[in-house]
């Protein structure tokens, strides 16, 4: 028994100590949070180098919150957070792969699971080209997103237009193009209606009743007498 009071006294400043020093969810945000601005703020007065140490510092931050609070509810968008400071900020995109990855496995019920597996295809796709990367993943993507829930994603029709375009070996280019000739095959009139058209408005102004004025316009007696 008295070696349990000790060993408690012992273990109880150390929890005490640990539980004091260890920062909140929202102070690590914060800090985050406020080092990613710094940052944006160095890119714009052109400071590359410095910045990009503000964005790294800033993903450190952000790893830290990961560390310490893995099971958080704001851990699927802090992961968001990391991989898109990787893909805008410090064109890291193997690594935004990671990130976006990891978020898929960990969180996979969550909305940001689904841009998370989105953007694994599209970094693949548009950023390092590798085509057949884009195609698999896409198809994943697919799998699991056959169509979206929410109209206003569009998530799993750009995937599905994305996946046609590398199938058919076709650009985004390529589709606007074409888009662009079908309406204005639509909006042309073919020659032969607009014949059709002239020849239907010179009937009418034949069968139109002509009315016989005097000098001054006003309908004639005889007029009067059809009309009364």
């Amino acid at each position: 028994m008295q070696k349990l009071k000790i060993l408690l006294l012992i273990l109880i400043p150390a929890l005490l100590l640990t539980a004091c020093s260890k920062e909140s969810e929202d102070s690590i945000l914060l800090a985050a949070k406020n080092k990613l601005e710094e940052a944006k703020k160095l890119d714009t007065e052109n400071k590359p180098e410095e910045a990009k140490k503000g964005y790294g510092e800033a993903v450190e931050m952000y790893k830290k919150f990961l560390t310490e609070y893995p099971s958080s509810q704001k851990a699927p968008e802090v992961y968001s957070s990391i991989a898109k400071i990787y893909v805008d900020n410090l064109r890291d995109y193997p690594n935004a792969i990671k990130y976006y990855e990891e978020l898929t496995q960990k969180h996979p019920a969550t909305k940001e699971s689904k841009y998370g597996m989105f953007m694994v295809a599209f970094i693949y796709d548009e950023m390092l080209k590798n085509k057949d990367k884009a195609k698999e993943n896409y198809k994943k993507f697919l799998d699991k997103y056959p169509k979206d829930e929410d109209p206003n994603e569009k998530m799993s029709e750009s995937a599905r237009m994305m996946l046609q375009m590398l199938d058919e070996n076709r650009s985004i280019e390529d589709i606007i193009k074409n888009t662009s000739k079908d309406s204005v095959k639509q909006e042309t009139p073919k020659k032969d209606d607009a014949k059709k058209e002239d020849v239907k408005k010179d009937e009418v102004k034949k069968e139109a009743p002509k009315t016989e004025t005097d000098p001054d316009g006003n309908p004639t007696d005889n007029d009067t007498k059809k009309n009364p």
